[in-house]
């Protein structure tokens, strides 16, 4: 999807590199993150990225990362742009509408806040956390439209497709519990 919209370089990180370059994905370079910090990575460093679309919730090490090393994404100021869909806890528990407040409101906000007004949006990326689709029903077309025309795909986990009886679904809510899925489950539901 990032190189439809104009991407010219994407980098990933994760558990799985060599996944991560191949399609679907497709990124010129990808890393370890378990056994190299994507923060210190030199060539990022010198060429920071415009954009990062965060999906595991790092937010805290980049910040942290802003004071030890040279950052691998532009500031605010400078056009940086960081996008999250999660929390920074992957794991989290919401026993009230006070607790759900404190884990997806309040950090959010603040750090909308200092990004967009704040001295730190001098050294850190203007922070967005996205958790739904533009009310625009263009944007929803669009997406279906370079489905359809094999311009994107989705990622889907190659253990999968599951079958959909009692040892097909404990199986596909076992590995989507194992948080090792490496794409969607999926279970099918029928072949036609």
């Amino acid at each position: 999807m990032a190189r439809v919209q104009g991407a010219s370089y994407v980098a990933g990180a994760g558990r799985d590199p060599q996944r991560l370059t191949e399609k679907p994905m497709g990124c010129d370079r990808a890393i370890d993150c378990t056994v190299e910090d994507p923060f210190a990575v030199k060539e990022w460093a010198d060429d920071p990225f415009d954009v990062i679309v965060d999906l595991a919730g790092v937010w805290p090490s980049l910040v942290k990362q802003t004071s030890r090393y040279q950052s691998i994404i532009k500031s605010a100021s400078k056009g940086g742009r960081y996008l999250t869909t999660t929390p920074d806890k992957p794991e989290y528990e919401l026993r009230s509408t006070w607790s759900a407040m404190k884990m997806f409101l309040f950090p959010a906000l603040w750090r909308v806040m200092c990004t967009r007004g704040g001295v730190s949006r001098y050294y850190l990326p203007k922070y967005s956390y996205v958790m739904a689709l533009p009310l625009e029903p263009d944007v929803v077309t669009r997406t279906l439209a370079l489905a359809s025309e094999s311009d994107i795909f989705p990622c889907i986990d190659k253990q999968g497709p599951f079958a959909f009886d009692t040892e097909g679904v404990r199986d596909a809510f076992r590995l989507q519990g194992s948080y090792h899925a490496k794409g969607k489950v999926v279970i099918t539901v029928s072949k036609e």
